[in-house]
């Protein structure tokens, strides 16, 4: 019996998330399923919302960059997981590589959700996360990816636009303060005179992190 890369990703994302305590399974117009699997263990503060039959589409298309996508959630709110969706389907239906970071915009300034929150389009990436186990997932030889979704402003898309997806992460990654080298991972379980010290960064830098991550947080650019 053949195993799918959508058995393959949900083992993934419980691995290193834990059991979701809800998959929702979602139609295009075209009859089209997507499974959307909610974590809310993962982080505190936060639900992550992880697409589930995207790989086995995209690769089913002989896409070279296939994977599925993960979004971080700290409000609750039941558009969230929609307007994931819809852009999830937004991709399918027109042939947009995973792999070439993008955004897709889903509203104006009065847009219900820009107007609780500010955000008027998801952007789409390679995970931020600098543990390439996660970023990557096996099946044989061949290899599918684990991708990011962020909420974002209509000034950081404009910003996107006009100075391409380079400059724009460059900028937005600038919120998240940085990552622990391996050497001070190192030191955090083996110098007792410095652990104090790096826990102390590493509690500073998951807490920059956290508010990156916020859908309420404040444009970058």
């Amino acid at each position: 019996m053949p195993v799918f890369w959508t058995e393959i990703y949900q083992r993934h994302f419980q691995k290193y998330f834990q059991k979701p305590f809800d998959i929702q399974v979602y139609h295009d117009r075209a009859g089209f399923a997507l499974k959307l699997a909610t974590h809310d263990w993962a982080r505190k503060g936060f639900r992550v919302f992880a697409s589930m039959g995207l790989a086995d589409k995209l690769f089913q298309n002989e896409e070279e960059d296939f994977g599925e996508v993960i979004l971080f959630c700290d409000v609750a709110d039941r558009e969230v997981a929609q307007l994931f969706v819809n852009a999830l389907f937004f991709i399918l239906q027109h042939n947009i590589p995973l792999g070439s970071r993008f955004a897709i915009g889903f509203g104006g300034a009065d847009h219900g959700f820009t107007r609780r929150y500010g955000k008027s389009a998801l952007y789409f990436t390679r995970t931020a996360d600098d543990d390439e186990k996660f970023g990557q997932v096996h099946k044989g030889e061949t290899v599918g990816r684990v991708f990011q979704a962020y909420f974002i402003t209509s000034a950081e898309d404009k910003f996107l636009e006009d100075h391409g997806a380079d400059a724009f992460e460059q900028e937005f990654m600038k919120q998240f303060g940085g990552q622990l080298t391996s050497d001070e991972r190192c030191e955090l379980l083996v110098d007792k005179a410095r652990s104090k010290e790096l826990e102390s960064r590493l509690q500073e830098l998951r807490q920059k992190s956290s508010k990156a991550l916020s859908v309420r947080r404040s444009s970058c650019v």
